[in-house]
C-alpha cells in the first residue's frame, strides 16, 4: 500500500493533486504522534503480562501439602495410606473442577462428572454425594471440605499427633484452594473487552495514518517553508517505519497470545499435564517418609 501511494504521487498526479497529497502527508506526519500509542500499548501489555504471571504462580502445586501429609500422618497400614492419598486426590479434584470451568482443553477431557470417575479422580459414592448437594453456584469447594473432614477424622483417631500439625495441614490445603480460586476469579473478571478492542484499533489506526505520514515528498521551493516538512532522503522502502511496525505489532501480538493462557494454543498452559502430574504426586509423595528409601 505504501508503494502504491508513492508511485501514485511520483507518476500519476498533476501538480495541483501533488500539492493536496503533500498537505495530507504533512498533516498526518504532524499529528500522528498525538495518538498515545506507546502509553496505551505499554500499559495494556504490562497488565496482561502481570495477570499471566500471577496465573502461572497460582496454577496449583500439591507438593507442599503432600509432603506435609507424608510427615504428619505416618504409618504403612492401609488406613494411613488411604488418608494421605485421598486428601491429595481431593485437592487435585478441586483443581480439576476449577480448570474445567476455565480451560477448554480440560473441559473436553472431562465434559461430565462420569469422566472424573473414569479417570480415578472421584468414586461412584463421592459422585452421588457431590450430586446430592444442590446449589446454584459451582461446587468446587466440596472436595476441599472432604479433605478437611478426613484430616479431622485422622486427628480423632490419633494418627496426627498434634493440633499444631492439623492446623498446618489445614493451612496448606487452604493455600492450594486459594491459588486455584484465584484462577477462577481471573476468569470471572477478565480484562474488559472494550479495552482490548481500543488498544488493537489504536495500533491499526496509527499505522494506517503512517502510510501517508511517512511518504517521501518533494515540494516545490515556494512550498517548503509552508509545509515545514520534507523527507531528507528518498527511501523507496520505509525501513524505519517497517522496523517500528514490527516492534509495535509484535508487542501487541505478545499481549494477544498471553491474554487467555487456558486455551488450546501451543503457548498456553499445559493444564492437563498439571492434573496428571499432581495425580502422580498423589501416588508417590504420600508414601511415609523413611530414611534411605
Amino acid at each position: 500500500m505504501y508503494i502504491i501511494l508513492s508511485l501514485l504521487y511520483r507518476l500519476a498526479l498533476t501538480d495541483y493533486q501533488r500539492q493536496i497529497f503533500e498537505d495530507v502527508v504533512s498533516f498526518c506526519y504532524k499529528y500522528a504522534d498525538q495518538i498515545p500509542l506507546t502509553f496505551m500499548l505499554g500499559f495494556y501489555v504490562s497488565l496482561v503480562i502481570t495477570r499471566w504471571w500471577d496465573m502461572l504462580c497460582n496454577i496449583g502445586w500439591v507438593d507442599p501439602a503432600a509432603l506435609h501429609l507424608a510427615a504428619y500422618v505416618p504409618g504403612n497400614d492401609d488406613r494411613a495410606r488411604m488418608l494421605r492419598r485421598n486428601c491429595v486426590r481431593y485437592m487435585v479434584l478441586t483443581q480439576t473442577l476449577v480448570f474445567r470451568n476455565i480451560s477448554t482443553a480440560v473441559r473436553k477431557r472431562f465434559p461430565t462428572d462420569d469422566t472424573l470417575v473414569t479417570a480415578g479422580l472421584m468414586t461412584e459414592q463421592e459422585k452421588i454425594a457431590f450430586d446430592s448437594v444442590i446449589s446454584p453456584h459451582k461446587k468446587n469447594y466440596l472436595p476441599t471440605h472432604w479433605s478437611m473432614l478426613l484430616l479431622r477424622q485422622a486427628r480423632l483417631e490419633g494418627r496426627i499427633m498434634s493440633d499444631i500439625f492439623l492446623r498446618d495441614l489445614y493451612e496448606k490445603i487452604n493455600q492450594f484452594r486459594g491459588c486455584v480460586g484465584k484462577l477462577a476469579q481471573y476468569d470471572w473478571v477478565p480484562i474488559p473487552l472494550v479495552y482490548t478492542q481500543v488498544v488493537f484499533l489504536t495500533v491499526r489506526c496509527y499505522f494506517l495514518i503512517a502510510l501517508m505520514g511517512r511518504q517521501y515528498i518533494r515540494p516545490s521551493n515556494d512550498r517548503k517553508g509552508e509545509l515545514n516538512f520534507s523527507s531528507p532522503v528518498d527511501l523507496y522502502i520505509p525501513i524505519l517505519s517497517m522496523i517500528q511496525f514490527v516492534f509495535y505489532v509484535g508487542w501487541m501480538k505478545v499481549a494477544e497470545a498471553l491474554l487467555n493462557p487456558f486455551g488450546e494454543d501451543d503457548d498456553d498452559f499445559e493444564v492437563n499435564y498439571m492434573i496428571d502430574r499432581n495425580l502422580q504426586v498423589c501416588t508417590f509423595a504420600t508414601r511415609p517418609l523413611t530414611r534411605g528409601q
